[in-house]
């Protein structure tokens, strides 16, 4: 449980004691907090986001593969702050996600994601990533000295 849930949840509580022992107002007043302050559990703050990222492209900033337990990305969709999500494991997406990192490092580009719509990531390699590609070198023109 992420630290926002975790004082939501002791904040709910805490209303419930006040609102079976106090009066029908502070009930009704707790509760309207409550429900109001619910969607600040969806907030990362420094832990990775509950939800999956939504369908899309995303370039992956980073990436960190714990074996058997899960898949941590920081994601860039390219409007607005890049978000930090935790992936399910499957041995597939690793292999997939460790593959295009390794391609990307050796190629000097990045890694690209898409998410579908069934929930199961994609990773490949995108582009050059700024990498100026090599001039050929001019021939050298030969001047006589007289």
């Amino acid at each position: 449980m992420t630290t926002a849930i975790t004082l939501w949840l002791a904040f709910v509580l805490a209303a419930g004691v006040i609102a079976w022992f106090g009066t029908k107002r502070q009930a009704l007043c707790l509760a309207l907090v409550a429900i109001l302050t619910a969607p600040s559990t969806l907030l990362p703050l420094g832990h990775p986001a509950i939800t999956a990222p939504p369908a899309g492209r995303y370039t992956v900033l980073g990436a960190r593969i714990d074996i058997d337990k899960a898949i941590y990305v920081l994601l860039d969709g390219g409007t607005g702050e890049p978000r930090y999500y935790r992936l399910p494991y499957t041995t597939a997406t690793a292999n997939n996600l460790q593959n295009s990192l390794d391609q990307a490092a050796g190629n000097g580009g990045s890694v690209g994601m898409r998410q579908g719509e069934s929930g199961s990531p994609g990773f490949a390699e995108e582009g050059q990533g700024g990498r100026e590609e090599p001039k050929p070198q001019e021939a050298q023109p030969i001047i006589g000295v007289q």
